[in-house]
């Protein structure tokens, strides 16, 4: 199942220095302090936006660091007159909205880990809004460097200066730093949404099947039921037997046990009921759907995982579909090998806590088929 749209366009932080190019532009049209007091505002506005749109809240580093250096400056510029020569006013707002970035982006270690250490019900993943705000700074700051290392190479090689070079280093440079970013950071949002577009992700779920945040389906293995994922588990009967055939040697865990044939995540955004159907379509689609019957729910958790278990039992009136490469190599086991096979690490462990509950059920039919 494809998870489409990961990453919408708020998740490129890079635009929280709008407010900065705003007053840039500004500039060159108006004066300097009246493009200082827009741009403050525009800032604002966004801030409480984010605050108050629509959707899950996600805190946006950058642009309340430039609408709080942007405040300063009005402050400034009120009480003092002038913050700054009026020449070099755009480079002057380039260096004022880098520095705090910067010293987030320093810190970053420290806010992952801050991060990390709450707990895990709280949890999604690391927070998209920290990632997207480390990775625009990273992007804006090498950028910046580039235009620093520019201007230092100018003033010792090429002065004095002349008026067009200075317009291009001081005027012009400073609004492309941020609009370059983010132009940039909006590609690599583009190519990440394109990359993870058929990236399967299944749900993180507490014991009552409330689903909390998402992973990737490919680093579940590594974390070692450090979330609770929600299985889906299919058993087969008929005639009062049960289908089992050794798990196979991609399963994660207890490869080569023997089992129920049918077991897959649910994956995130998927129903239960579309998770069945697409097991049994990839497993045993001669089946009927109409016979699967769901069971029981229950937590499942040792040292090498840790699930929510859904089960259900299929039961078959014609053995004969069973013969299906799809299915396996398996065989139809009575209640009695089994029960004389339980507790010598034969069979999965998830099987020998189901297997009372699925005897129980399978008897009851049997019964009620005789009248």
């Amino acid at each position: 199942m494809a998870h489409k749209g990961v990453l919408s366009s708020k998740f490129n932080m890079s635009l929280g220095f709008i407010p900065v190019i705003v007053s840039i532009l500004l500039y060159e049209i108006i004066t300097k302090d009246i493009s200082i007091y827009i741009g403050t505002g525009v800032g604002i506005l966004y801030s409480v936006y984010t605050f108050l749109g629509k959707g899950k809240y996600i805190p946006h580093f950058i642009l309340y660091t430039t609408t709080i250096m942007l405040i300063i400056m009005t402050l400034a510029t009120l009480i003092l007159g002038s913050c700054c020569p009026n020449s070099y006013f755009p480079i002057t707002l380039e260096v004022c909205a880098i520095i705090p970035t910067s010293i987030f982006y320093l810190r970053k270690k420290n806010v992952i880990g801050e991060q990390e250490r709450q707990p895990r019900c709280c949890m999604d993943e690391l927070s998209p809004g920290t990632i997207s705000a480390i990775v625009s700074i990273r992007v804006v700051l090498i950028i910046a460097i580039i235009h620093f290392i520019a201007i230092t190479i100018v003033l010792i090689f090429f002065r004095p200066l002349s008026t067009l070079t200075q317009n291009i280093l001081f005027r012009v440079c400073p609004p492309i730093v941020f609009l370059v970013s983010i132009l940039f950071n909006q590609y690599g949002i583009r190519f990440f949404n394109k990359a993870m577009e058929h990236s399967a992700f299944v749900p993180v779920v507490n014991i009552k099947g409330d689903v909390l945040g998402r992973r990737l389906a490919s680093d579940v293995p590594k974390e070692r039921g450090a979330y609770i994922h929600p299985i889906i588990r299919i058993a087969i009967s008929y005639k009062s037997m049960l289908y089992l055939q050794p798990r196979s040697e991609y399963c994660i865990v207890e490869t080569g046990k023997t089992d129920i044939p049918m077991e897959c995540y649910l994956l995130y955004g998927e129903s239960l009921e579309n998770g069945v159907n697409r097991l049994i379509n990839k497993t045993l689609p001669a089946s009927c759907i109409k016979d699967i019957k769901f069971n029981i729910m229950y937590h499942f958790e040792n040292e090498e995982t840790n699930r929510l278990i859904y089960l259900f039992l299929l039961e078959l009136n014609d053995d004969n579909i069973l013969l299906g490469k799809k299915i396996g190599d398996g065989k139809l086991w009575t209640l009695r090998q089994i029960e004389h096979n339980l507790g010598k690490n034969f069979f999965s462990k998830s099987f020998e806590h189901e297997y009372e509950h699925l005897s129980k059920v399978i008897d009851t039919r049997e019964k009620y088929k005789e009248f």
